[in-house]
């Protein structure tokens, strides 16, 4: 039941009786503004709230969504909605309300409606991951507390979506309760044309840059000790993490320490996002700085490309460190795969301030299309160009400035 069908089917409801026949309950379209301006006020002000989808059979059964809405309506608070999630599902908005309250209310709903069986499907936002790796992910938490930042860093990727879908009996005799992850309400699947768009793109540069690869590669083991690539951890769509592979431009026994306190201090003065390299980073080897501004050092990201991970055009994927700095409205950046270049590396990059460029990745997961890809690939050469030339002009300045 992804959120994409939820849309789509946004076309039937004149054709729909049920969304208009019985009182109480939103159609499908007031439902989803309802679910959508709940979300932005949660992102506002990082409070939680639970979704409930209910299966009762209600299709075609006008009278059976009579009594489950009759029943709802005398049991909910007067800040709650009740709505057709899609033609054969109700939804049940519960702000403020965490998955142990919402898990309350699916029971003691089922005990009020009798002998009809249940079917129902738990939604919590934020998830409320457990920050222990080891800990079952997915599992339906008692916690009230919704986490003023989102962990991401230790999110177990596979055994969370296996766990999230596990369906657990309830006590209550009729009643079938499941745990699902936000994102299936919120992230729409990637469109079949951007995964084609990468793979085509993706092996092309391999093959017409494998050269580059060849001599950067000697280039690097000339200069410095130890591998030739480097991989790193980041956060990924959906907040998966996954190995992103890089050039190395570090000595091998660089401390992240520097990087992780310099990111820091970006997010809380939210300063222009000056790079490391830019403020001569000790832990770069010679020639590196060279390769860094060239961009060389992220070609290895195409393999990522190639293997679904990223994509050519998308927000940069950011590391777990920085993830956890994150506020609760900042995390809509992850709802887009991780690109090699995109809207903010376009529009002024390093020129500005961190929350311009969560701004500017999340305006490109709401806007994605083809021609935008396009677009965004057409600029990000001149703008490579254009970062060179500055870092030339203010190298010749300095030069000048101590003559």
């Amino acid at each position: 039941m992804s959120f994409l069908r939820f849309r789509k089917q946004l076309g039937l409801l004149a054709r729909d009786p049920l969304t208009r026949t019985v009182d109480g309950v939103r159609s499908r379209e007031e439902f989803r503004k309802a679910l959508l301006r709940e979300r932005a006020a949660s992102d506002r002000n990082e409070h939680g709230f639970s979704f409930l989808v209910f299966d009762g059979g209600f299709a075609g059964n006008p009278a059976a969504v009579r009594d489950f809405a009759d029943v709802l309506t005398r049991r909910i608070r007067r800040i709650d909605e009740i709505g057709w999630f899609d033609q054969h599902h109700l939804g049940v908005l519960l702000p403020y309300t965490s998955a142990t309250g919402a898990k309350t209310l699916a029971q003691d709903l089922c005990r009020k409606m009798g002998s009809s069986p249940l079917s129902c499907t738990i939604y919590t936002y934020p998830d409320q991951w457990l920050p222990d790796e080891g800990a079952g992910s997915g599992s339906i938490s008692g916690s009230d507390t919704m986490s003023r930042s989102v962990s991401l860093s230790k999110r177990k990727t596979s055994d969370a979506d296996q766990d999230s879908a596990q369906t657990n009996t309830s006590p209550e005799e009729g009643l079938t309760l499941s745990r699902g992850r936000h994102e299936e309400l919120f992230t729409n699947p990637v469109p079949t044309w951007k995964r084609a768009f990468d793979i085509v793109g993706s092996l092309t540069a391999l093959v017409c840059l494998s050269p580059i690869f060849l001599l950067v590669a000697i280039v690097i083991k000339l200069v410095s000790r130890g591998p030739i690539f480097y991989k790193q951890n980041r956060v990924g769509r959906d907040g998966k993490v996954f190995r992103i592979w890089k050039f190395r431009t570090m000595c091998g026994d660089a401390d992240s320490t520097l990087h992780q306190n310099h990111l820091s201090s970006l997010i809380t003065r939210d300063s222009s996002m000056t790079k490391l390299d830019a403020l001569r980073d000790p832990r770069i080897f010679p020639f590196a700085n060279i390769m860094r501004r060239c961009y060389l050092d992220e070609l290895p990201q195409l393999i990522n490309v190639l293997r679904g991970e990223m994509s050519l055009v998308g927000p940069r994927p950011c590391i777990p460190y920085e993830a956890q700095e994150y506020r609760l409205w900042q995390t809509q950046r992850f709802e887009a795969l991780p690109g090699m270049t995109g809207l903010w590396q376009v529009n002024g990059k390093n020129k500005t301030t961190f929350k311009e460029m969560i701004r500017f990745d999340i305006a490109y997961s709401r806007r994605c299309s083809f021609w935008l890809d396009v677009s965004v690939l057409l600029k990000t050469v001149p703008a490579i160009v254009g970062e060179i030339l500055e870092c030339v002009q203010n190298g010749k300045t300095h030069q000048t400035q101590r003559e």
